[in-house]
């Protein structure tokens, strides 16, 4: 069993049990953070092809990896907020990273030395990272300054066991320790406590520290203001309310460091039914403009009731590449918004490191924390009056609702007067209830759940309460709490006059949330709970702000850890919002959960607002794909949720068009142009390099020009949509009037389809445009007869070209990963011999595993082993279902020919000219040395495969 594996099942017990013995040290993966051995050489392989080529530009282009970088530093402090040598030591990080990539990918041992130096002469001199904002900056560039320290460690000659020891020592010294300044588990809200994870966690996986990379994996995993759980169902951060920038601040820290744990062997991105998917969906949707709800969440900074962010940001191309290498890639998850986010913002040097379109890789997830689960609270309680609250109040219950009647002066701050109806609860605890009215003397009387230490006025003590002025108030007292008094103390605006409240103990840590529907949890309140006894008082609490005078509130779904259950089951309010995305040929769903649901159904319509049809029922989770959709149809969807009392109401409506899946293939021709501006970094190329960061831009030639592209003689393509990009600057420059043209000589030329008076709303959107007759030319040439109002000048991002069929992967030495298994097709026991049947196995980098791609013309393949020199054969040129696949001397018959042909995300079917059968793992069988057959092709993943090249 993975040992990564094991050391989280025991994460938990040393959390909450300190005093708990120490885990023993554990070997790591390096370099692995995040990029291992294999990741570096698949990069390399594939720097000569688009669009790793215009990522690697970049990289070699930038002042960072030169020879001849001048380092900034070293100093002995270095300090953010105030800002202190900060500049520089940011640039020699970047540096360290940019020179460390160089080496690897150009074998110059001068780029390694000169990190090294940089890097050591740092080890070697800072003492300090100070500054009330320290882990923000280690955080941001934790993944550059681990990664090339990691590189080098494992990959150059010249690294030495002391660098190693010197370079653990600054990173467990100096920086370590100002990832978290303020003590064990209070960290800054969302991106803030995000930031200080992934850098604590690089740190720690670099120096090889167990107990401290297992701590802050639990505190990922559990924290829920700032890791896994301060998101919703929907894909929601703490900080998307916010801005789009500091969503993703969050988001890429959370997705960074799930990355590096993977290479470790542990994997994350299951977590919470793929909740890192969900972010990134939800993170792109936002992005890309399509129609995006938002539910009231937020964080210990603040609690957002609404977004007014700035959607259409264009940053995030890294943090979705991992996303679709995680999902997409590895997993076989379809991710369509991510999709279609990402291959619309510009790749640059950093993001491309992690453009993948293969990953053999493993890991396993860690063993689930068990949360504190709840029951309905009918009996058993005690009632105190606390402080000198007068007259006495009182609680009861009866049909469902709880009403508890409090006196007192008020429990805000310091302040400890009111009514209190509780339980002792001994351990990990949680409690809920909905406020459901307030009556009293005061319109600032309160009621809501407490966590008490003892019954003595001014005991410590958390709790969160709705107030008669319709907001919600929360107080720590007594506790360590992250910014002190003012953010353990706070009144919140709320969305609704009736609102969930919750306190959670977890260990040492008190959490606080609100909810407006039960399940959508803010933790808007933390603190940690020093000295923690066993047992704490936990209950309801009301309190009339107006001494001698009772006011009295009535609570609802009031459940406990280690309740009696005795409350009726009510049927479940409808989800609060569904999300539908636009896959191929698949629509994928997400949904908020219903408080009290058992499971869902999910239901489909052709029309708006139905009638519907049940697609799916007793669905446990909260997210399905309908795999029925048909390309190019467009689909409306409801959920509704079950118990055992009933059925609830349909949810919100929200449809999708699911995609034909298609290919770009733009980059597999030449680029010419009418006109160009520098040659290399603005010419024709970059038109069509599959990155809208860089453009064809014409100079200044004119307000009219063309981009065209040559497939090469001999070869033709279907083109059926085309993309037309805005580049990333000087609007007026962007295509407004434009035909696409074919030719088949590239003189005579047929208008596919014309478009006018288009415009473009942000930098780097993409005008999707469907051909009505495609036909099979040579030559595409985007003729573009007028900008959008520039006196001189035209210039565009990316002009795609899309089509299923024809040459759609370039020639080369590849890998073939099934999308089912992830593993490699591949000649049996690495056999030679004629007619030796292929398999499916794990990528092992055997030359059995590996083929050599030729386009034989008219979009057919051959496909010949690279160990054997033989050819894919369909065996004895068998046209029956489960023929067997193998390999033979190449003769051009048609069974030893594929097509490669789309299936969408990225994979393709391998599909025998004489039969028209597919390639398939039999059976769909995930097993090592499973056999590979022909059979009809009906859409399965383990009928698709990535096509990558191969190292």
């Amino acid at each position: 069993m993975n040992k990564r594996f094991l050391a989280s099942v025991r994460t938990l017990a040393v959390v909450l049990c300190p005093w708990a013995a120490p885990l023993v040290a554990e070997a790591y993966t390096h370099p692995g953070l995040p990029l291992t051995s294999a990741d570096l050489a698949t990069l390399k392989a594939n720097l000569g092809r688009d669009p790793w080529k215009s990522g690697y530009a970049a990289l070699s282009a930038d002042s960072h990896s030169q020879l001849a970088y001048g380092m900034q530093g070293p100093f002995a402090t270095v300090s953010r907020n105030p800002d202190v040598n900060l500049n520089p030591w940011r640039n020699d990080m970047i540096a360290v990273w940019n020179l460390s990539r160089m080496w690897y990918f150009t074998g110059n041992t001068a780029y390694a030395q000169k990190a090294h130096d940089i890097l050591l002469a740092w080890a070697s001199t800072q003492t300090t990272f100070g500054g009330g904002e320290s882990p923000l900056d280690i955080g941001d560039y934790a993944y550059r300054f681990v990664g090339g320290a990691d590189i080098l460690r494992g990959t150059w000659p010249g690294w030495t066991a002391a660098d190693t020891t010197t370079v653990k020592a600054y990173f467990g010294n100096v920086l370590l320790p100002a990832t978290n300044p303020v003590g064990e588990n209070l960290f800054g809200a969302a991106n803030k406590g995000a930031l200080s994870l992934v850098g604590g966690g690089l740190l720690a996986l670099f120096n090889d520290d167990t107990a401290k990379v297992d701590s802050i994996v639990y505190q990922y995993r559990s924290l829920a203001h700032i890791g896994l759980r301060n998101s919703n169902a929907l894909g929601e951060l703490g900080d998307s309310g916010r801005d789009q920038g500091h969503a993703h601040g969050q988001f890429l820290s959370l997705a960074m460091f799930a990355e590096a744990l993977w290479k470790q062997g542990i994997d994350l991105y299951s977590e919470n039914d793929s909740r890192l998917l969900a972010v990134g969906e939800y993170y792109a949707r936002a992005n890309y403009l399509a129609p995006t709800p938002y539910l009231p969440f937020g964080t210990t900074d603040a609690y957002y009731t609404s977004d007014g962010t700035n959607r259409g940001w264009n940053g995030g191309r890294l943090a979705l590449n991992l996303i679709h290498g995680a999902y997409v890639v590895r997993k076989g998850i379809k991710a369509p918004y991510t999709e279609l986010r990402r291959q619309g913002l510009p790749l640059d040097m950093d993001s491309f490191m992690f453009e993948k379109a293969a990953d053999p890789s493993t890991a396993s997830p860690p063993a689930a924390i068990s949360f504190p689960a709840t029951a309905s609270l009918t009996t058993g309680v005690s009632n105190a009056d606390i402080g000198n609250a007068t007259p006495a109040g009182s609680g009861s219950y009866s049909g469902g609702l709880w009403t508890v009647q409090g006196a007192g002066s008020d429990i805000w701050s310091t302040n400890d007067n009111c009514h209190f109806t509780y339980k002792a609860v001994t351990g990990d605890f949680s409690i809920v209830a909905k406020v459901e009215s307030i009556t009293g003397p005061s319109a600032s009387g309160k009621a809501g759940v407490m966590l008490r230490e003892s019954l003595t006025a001014g005991a410590k003590r958390a709790w969160m309460a709705v107030t008669m002025k319709s907001t919600v108030e929360q107080n720590i007292q007594g506790l360590a709490v992250y910014g002190g008094t003012n953010y353990g103390n706070k009144s919140l605006a709320i969305t609704q006059s009736t609102y969930w409240v919750k306190l959670e103990r977890l260990g040492n840590m008190v959490t606080g949330y609100l909810s407006p529907d039960g399940t959508n949890w803010a933790a808007t309140d933390v603190g940690r709970y020093d000295s923690i006894p066993d047992t704490l008082y936990v209950g309801l609490v009301a309190c009339s702000v107006s001494n001698g005078t009772l006011g009295t509130a009535t609570f609802s779904n009031v459940q406990i850890t280690g309740g009696d259950g005795g409350a009726p089951v009510v049927t479940p309010s409808a989800p609060v919002a569904l999300l539908a995305a636009p896959g191929a040929s698949a629509v994928p769903l997400r949904w908020q959960p219903s408080f009290g649901a058992a499971s869902y159904a999910v239901k489909r319509a052709a029309t708006s607002g139905g009638p519907y049809t049940t697609l799916a029922s007793g669905i446990a989770g909260t997210s399905y794909t309908d795999t029925t959709a048909a390309a190019g149809t467009t689909y409306y969807y409801v959920v509704s949720a079950t118990n055992s009392a009933g059925t609830s109401a349909n949810s919100p409506e929200d449809g999708a068009v699911p995609a034909a899946p298609m290919v770009n293939v733009a980059f597999l021709a030449s680029a010419s142009a009418s006109a160009n501006g520098s040659s290399s970094t603005e010419g024709a190329a970059q038109g069509i390099d599959l990155n809208p960061g860089t453009k064809w831009y014409n100079g200044g030639a004119g307000t009219t020009g063309w981009l065209q592209c040559d497939f090469g003689a001999g070869v033709t393509q279907t083109i059926k949509r085309y993309a037309v990009s805005s580049a990333n600057d000087t609007p007026g420059r962007d295509p407004k009037d434009w035909q696409l043209q074919g030719s088949a000589d590239g003189s005579s030329w047929t208008t596919l389809d014309t478009r006018t008076a288009q415009a473009f709303t942000n930098r780097y959107q993409a005008i999707n445009c469907a051909i009505a007759s495609p036909a099979a030319y040579r030559f595409y040439r985007l003729n573009i007869t007028a900008n959008n109002g520039d006196t001189a000048g035209l210039q565009l991002g990316e002009l795609a070209l899309l089509t299923d069929q024809g040459r759609t992967v370039p020639d080369g030495l590849c890998r073939l990963l099934n999308r089912r298994s992830n593993k490699a097709l591949e000649v049996q026991s690495g056999s030679t011999a004629n007619g030796a049947p292929l398999d499916q196995w794990s990528f092992n980098g055997g030359d059995n595993q590996k083929w050599t791609l030729t386009d034989t013309g008219n979009g057919q393949y051959q496909l010949i082993g690279l160990a054997s020199g033989k050819a894919i054969d369909v065996s004895g040129g068998s046209t029956a279902n489960g023929a067997g696949l193998l390999i033979w001397p190449y003769s051009g018959a048609n069974n030893q020919k594929w097509t490669i042909t789309p299936t969408g995300d990225g994979f393709f079917k391998l599909t025998a000219v004489h039969s028209g059968k597919v390639a398939d793992v039999n059976a769909g069988s995930t097993a090592d040395g499973a056999s590979i057959i022909q059979w009809p092709y009906g859409g399965g993943d383990n009928q698709q495969w990535s096509v990558t090249t191969s190292p």
